[in-house]
């Protein structure tokens, strides 16, 4: 059993809460701060952020890109008293995403964002004023020895856009049905997995491929791409999951059934910088079939 992290005071005050603030990092850098609804885990040590269609959510894509989080609950007790009748706890941690065997609060998702704390700061709940604790023994989970392997910084930015102008060439490439644009920056020995098993070595190949599937807009019709998560490894190599959702005539998702010849698809891309432009070095594509339990992630908040 692992102990309380936190004081007494400030575990009994989380323990009087169930709603708080939960600020999170897109994969372009932009914070996002949203209110969400939470149990405090005393013997695991974590705060459990809950939720409808959570794995749909801006918050749950964010910690998957970025998992340093912030989590704060306040509240008023006294209201004439001006600041001194504020409280706030903010706990700082990294966050995971984790899937329940049953959602923890009947109508929620089983997907929820576990928080790990690290770091706690609070006004007016242990005593009067401004308190802040590293906390001790905040690093049990069993991921906490695991290296975090994704760099941060102008890094990170210029690997974030370097994916998102791949993404607008493939998007360009095949909304005008035009594989020179969509190949443009492939690499020469590309390695491209198809979801059907299938697997390219080499750019004319591959290209031959793009040119026919382009020409007869038969096998994906009219799709649009997102930049779903941005890893990046090195300061010349970044990691990307990126879906390609297809779209109906109005412009709508179209679910993905095992049934039907259309389908979206979870590619996981390498980009490699070199001669100061980034080449795409190796795709894999995925179906997502949600008769098969895939999650789904059309909704955009």
């Amino acid at each position: 059993m692992t102990p309380d992290i936190f004081d007494e005071q400030h575990a009994e005050y989380l323990r009087g809460q169930r709603h708080g603030m939960l600020a999170t990092i897109a994969p372009n850098g932009t914070p996002q701060n949203k209110p969400v609804g939470f149990t405090y885990l005393a013997q695991q040590g974590t705060i459990d952020i809950t939720g409808f269609e959570m794995d749909r959510s801006a918050k749950f894509r964010n910690v998957a890109s970025n998992p340093q989080v912030a989590f704060t609950v306040s509240d008023v007790p006294d209201r004439s008293a001006g600041a001194a009748g504020v409280r706030f706890m903010e706990v700082r941690g990294t966050a995971e995403q984790v899937q329940l065997k049953d959602a923890a609060i009947a109508g929620t998702s089983r997907w929820i964002i576990r928080i790990h704390p690290r770091r706690l700061v609070s006004y007016n709940v242990a005593g009067s004023g401004m308190h802040s604790a590293d906390l001790a023994g905040a690093v049990t989970h069993a991921a906490a020895a695991r290296p975090a392997v994704g760099l941060t910084g102008a890094v990170a930015q210029r690997a974030r856009a370097a994916v998102q102008a791949q993404v607008s060439e493939l998007q360009a490439g095949l909304g005008d049905g035009d594989a020179e644009t969509y190949n443009r920056h492939f690499a020469a020995d590309v390695m491209w997995g198809s979801p059907y098993g299938a697997t390219v070595d080499d750019y004319d190949t591959l290209h031959a491929i793009h040119r026919r599937m382009h020409a007869s807009k038969e096998e994906h019709g009219r799709s649009r791409y997102e930049t779903v998560r941005v890893l990046p490894l090195a300061p010349n190599v970044a990691a990307a999951h990126v879906r390609r959702d297809a779209l109906d005539e109005h412009g709508e998702p179209i679910p993905s059934r095992e049934s039907e010849p259309r389908f979206s698809e979870m590619a996981l891309y390498v980009l490699v910088q070199r001669g100061g432009s980034w080449w795409l070095a190796a795709g894999q594509n995925t179906i997502i079939n949600l008769d098969r339990g895939a999650i789904a992630q059309n909704a955009r908040r």
